[in-house]
């Protein structure tokens, strides 16, 4: 019965350092995250890609168009260069897309979203009950236009969420991080 206490006490004191190390962490990239979004100054690198799950996306999926690992409504990046970056009230962005485009983008107009510029509508929030940032823009590229929503966690984990007025919705979960000093792509 003595053994059974004191591997209780030992697993109690085992418990209780596992769980400061874990709020000591969180309370670090806390203090991060609130300056990147104090500063206006980060970058996020996604690595999936979470398109609209159509019937068009299953069959694209179905047929092993797609890598090992993938699906029609979650779709690896890894190993593609993406960015959403902010500096102040500028923002620049080019992610791959993956999906339905609803209406012709013109002649020369590539498949990923891509824009850079002052966005119209900007505003940051903050929900100090789930931790989080939200920024919510709206931005004009050539004929689109796009209504984003970047969502970000304490845990420096992002969403992107972006509706378009030529393509279906898409959203990007990723990384935010501090926007690198050169070539920063906003100047």
């Amino acid at each position: 019965m003595k053994k059974g206490f004191i591997a209780l006490g030992l697993l109690t004191v085992l418990w209780s350092c596992g769980s400061s190390q874990k709020t000591a962490a969180s309370t670090v990239q806390s203090q991060v995250l609130e300056k990147l979004v104090e500063q206006k100054s980060f970058q996020i690198v996604s690595e999936w890609a979470q398109p609209m799950n159509t019937n068009a996306m299953n069959s694209i999926a179905s047929s092993g168009l797609l890598l090992p690992g993938n699906s029609g409504s979650n779709i690896s990046l890894i190993a593609n260069p993406n960015y959403l970056k902010m500096k102040g009230d500028s923002v620049a962005a080019y992610l791959p897309y993956f999906g339905e485009r609803q209406l012709s983008g013109g002649y020369g107009i590539g498949s990923a979203i891509e824009f850079k510029g002052l966005p119209d509508k900007l505003e940051v929030s903050q929900n100090i009950k789930k931790e989080t940032y939200t920024i919510v823009f709206t931005i004009k590229e050539k004929s689109e236009v796009y209504q984003v929503t970047v969502t970000l966690f304490n845990s420096l984990a992002s969403h992107v969420t972006i509706n378009s007025s030529q393509r279906n919705f898409i959203r990007y979960i990723g990384k935010v991080s501090e926007l690198s000093k050169e070539g920063d792509g906003l100047q």
